[in-house]
Formats: structure tokens, C-alpha cells, sequence
């Protein structure tokens, strides 16, 4: 029914603009308006536009309707690919998302590895500080020791150089015969 409005609307416009050029074209001043030739030629167009309504009425319902349709084919391919492209980036939201999570668990694990390399490292300082302590405790000791018989040998050079030389003042060529003889009968004794 709209395409009957539009088409009687189109030969309306048309009919007024002929009439407007064939009145514009007006003879001289007597001239009148030849009603017939212009009726006819109304007519004529008229029926030009009516042969080339039925003529191109389904080819170009063809084609527009199949515009339409690759249109809406189009459209709905269009749609298609955004609901592929949407669920491809929720996969890959959802790869990140993993991704993330195995991130985090890698860093948390060296994390965790790291402070357990650290406590070997520290438990192995603490060993070694021990073990370093204990032997410089035994270095003490045996200095000490060494010092305590260096000091002893010192001292017992020392007395036997002072009874030396105490003997030496205080004894007499007879106490000293004597303690020779009993040094060799202590000696003879002894074997």
C-alpha cells in the first residue's frame, strides 16, 4: 500500500513539474496552452513509468531484498564473530587469570625456597661459628698449657740454676765425694 502512495506521489511531482516547464515554455503573447499535447505527453509518461514499474518491480524487489538479505546475513555473521571474538577473550581473561595464579604460586615458592635456603645458610653459620669458637677455645687451652709448661720449665731452670749456684757457695769438696758415692751405690742398686 506505501509503494502505491510513494509511486502515485512520484507521478504527481513529475505531472506538476511537466506542467511547470510546459507552461514556462509558453508561446508568444497570444499563445495558449495546448492542453492536449499536454495531456498526451502526461499520459505517455505515465504509462512509461507504469512499463517500467512492472518491468523493473521484481528485479529490483530482487535485489533489494537480497541486499536485505546479505545485509542481515552479514549483520548476523558480524554478530557471530563478536560472540566468537567475546568468548575467545573471556578464554584468554581466563588464561591471565591462571596465569596469574601460577605466577603467584611460582614467586611464593621461590619465596619459600629462598627462606629455606636461608635458614640452611644461617643453620650452617651458626655451625661453623660453633665449630670456629671450639677450636679457638682448644687454641686457648694449648697456649695456655704450652705457656704453663714453658713457665714451669723457666722456673725449674731457674731453681736448678739458683740451687746450682746456692750449692756452689754452700758445699764442700768432701759433701760432694760423698754424694757422688751415693749417687753410684743408688745407681749400682738400681740395675
Amino acid at each position: 500500500m506505501a509503494r502505491y502512495r510513494t509511486t502515485g506521489l512520484w507521478v504527481f511531482v513529475v505531472g506538476v513539474l511537466t506542467a511547470s516547464v510546459a507552461m514556462a515554455a509558453e508561446g508568444g503573447h497570444g499563445g495558449g496552452l495546448p492542453w492536449r499535447d499536454f495531456f498526451l505527453r502526461l499520459m505517455n509518461f505515465a504509462i512509461m513509468v507504469g512499463i517500467l514499474y512492472k518491468l523493473l518491480k521484481k528485479p529490483l524487489g530482487n535485489f533489494f531484498a537480497s541486499r536485505r538479505e546479505n545485509i542481515q546475513r552479514l549483520l548476523e555473521e558480524l554478530e557471530q564473530q563478536k560472540k566468537d571474538a567475546e568468548g575467545k577473550a573471556a578464554e584468554y581473561q581466563a588464561k591471565l587469570a591462571a596465569l596469574d595464579k601460577e605466577t603467584e604460586k611460582i614467586v611464593a615458592e621461590y619465596i619459600q625456597e629462598g627462606e629455606a635456603e636461608k635458614q640452611k645458610i644461617v643453620e650452617a653459620a651458626e655451625r661453623q661459628a660453633a665449630y670456629i669458637k671450639e677450636q679457638a677455645k682448644l687454641a686457648i687451652q694449648q697456649e695456655i698449657k704450652a705457656a704453663k709448661e714453658s713457665l714451669q720449665e723457666e722456673i725449674a731452670e731457674l731453681s736448678v740454676g739458683a740451687a746450682e749456684d746456692l750449692l756452689k757457695k754452700n758445699i764442700r769438696p768432701e759433701d760432694q765425694d760423698r754424694l757422688v758415692d751415693e749417687f753410684m751405690t743408688k745407681a749400682v742398686e738400681t740395675k
